[in-house]
């Protein structure tokens, strides 16, 4: 992408451990996500997994600082007027409680679409990324827009998202209530719990998966004398690789 510094793509370890003990595919899951960042959804709050989604890729501005360093513009003066306009009327119309936020998102991606059209004039823009010579990952105009605008390849989205997602930093947060509230996890959680139908179903129904949720169960009442956050991190993440070690030496995973 022109005048964006691109990065590979890598999957951390926890990332991986999370999706895999799941019974998510990685790729699988990434592609969901992508196709769940919706440009409209700024402009309003609902409970649905695009206004997760959208309110996890500002989480990850905050987090990494991405998106402070914004592209020079290449408009000319009736460009701009245009690309203000549009703007406008998205703001507006997420405003508008005529309409239902799903009709809302579906009407201001159209505005989005716009936006991209005008901003994108210039820039060799690539809807395809790749995580290796097998894998690629579509990229839809809401997201290409927010890059635009931040600067920011979406490669470092992505490798940005990863990085954000830890079982043992999820369960200490959840078991001390504590930690700043990530939508990432959220997200993933949805996904656990059935939310975009990707997960491996044969898996969830083994006695393996079976084993890692009792295990789960347990971990607060095992550890509840850890009450700091960075120990209780400490200890799970321990936990973990104890519990995957054990599986691999039992062939179970």
């Amino acid at each position: 992408m022109e005048d964006m510094q691109s990065v590979p793509l890598v999957v951390p370890r926890n990332f991986k451990l999370i999706c895999e003990l799941f019974g998510i595919a990685v790729p699988a899951f990434i592609q969901l996500f992508l196709d769940h960042y919706s440009f409209m959804d700024q402009n309003f709050t609902d409970n649905s997994s695009y206004n997760l989604v959208t309110r996890a890729i500002r989480f990850i501005d905050d987090k990494f600082k991405l998106g402070t360093d914004p592209l020079p513009s290449k408009l000319d003066k009736v460009e701009k007027e245009r690309g203000v306009k549009l703007i406008q009327r998205q703001v507006k119309l997420g405003l508008n409680r005529n309409y239902s936020t799903t009709e809302r998102r579906n009407r201001g991606r159209v505005i989005t679409g716009q936006i991209y059209d005008i901003l994108s004039k210039g820039r060799k823009m690539k809807d395809i990324i790749y995580l290796d010579e097998n894998t690629c990952f579509k990229l839809s105009k809401d997201l290409l827009l927010t890059c635009i605008l931040n600067n920011t390849h979406p490669s470092r989205y992505i490798n940005s998202m990863m990085k954000l997602v830890s079982i043992p930093d999820y369960l200490a947060e959840l078991h001390l209530d504590e930690g700043e509230y990530n939508p990432i996890l959220g997200f993933i959680i949805r996904v656990h719990d059935g939310y975009g139908n990707i997960n491996n179903l044969q898996y969830r129904n083994s006695a393996r998966f079976k084993n890692f949720i009792m295990e789960i169960q347990e971990l607060n009442k095992r550890y509840f004398f850890y009450r700091g956050l960075e120990k209780r991190v400490a200890v799970y993440q321990e936990w973990l690789d104890d519990f995957l070690e054990n599986r691999a030496e039992d062939n179970i995973l």
